[in-house]
């Protein structure tokens, strides 16, 4: 990986956005981590996370293309990610207990595939109840269903 290429990209790229946050890259086994922090960065988070998705799909494409290699590029501002799966989380843990109660499958609202990942990796631990993806394009949801 050519950090100072991804380093200088996202540089630019802030800047174009009008911002000047400090941010900070990091390598580890799954990807590359682009920390962003500073003050007023919502609209860089947008409704849901959606605008920062953008960001990361633009850096993980300009990064391919400028660098002629893929490295998975993971970014968070101010933590909302951390934040965001603490949340999922929590109304996995709702879900769980409604599947529990009524014995039945119970569908989770829609969500973008890595807050799926998330469901399906914390429903891993659970082994009465299995999780799994169904639907498609951004109605694409998890349905929490009991083993027998």
């Amino acid at each position: 990986m050519k950090k100072d290429i991804l380093e200088h990209m996202l540089k630019d790229t802030l800047a174009h956005l009008g911002v000047a946050p400090d941010f900070l890259v990091e390598e580890s086994e799954e990807g590359v981590l682009v920390s962003i922090t500073g003050d007023e960065l919502n609209h860089l988070i947008g409704y849901r996370g959606d605008s920062l998705n953008a960001l990361q799909h633009f850096l993980n494409s300009a990064y391919f293309n400028t660098a002629g290699e893929y490295v998975r590029i993971m970014v968070d501002v101010n933590g909302y990610r951390e934040q965001r799966k603490s949340k999922i989380e929590e109304m996995v843990k709702n879900f769980i207990d409604r599947v529990r109660f009524f014995n039945q499958e119970v569908e989770m609202p829609a969500m973008n595939p890595g807050e799926r990942r998330v469901v399906h990796t914390f429903i891993a631990a659970y082994d009465d109840v299995s999780s799994e993806s169904v639907g498609t394009g951004r109605d694409r949801r998890v349905v929490l269903k009991p083993k027998h």
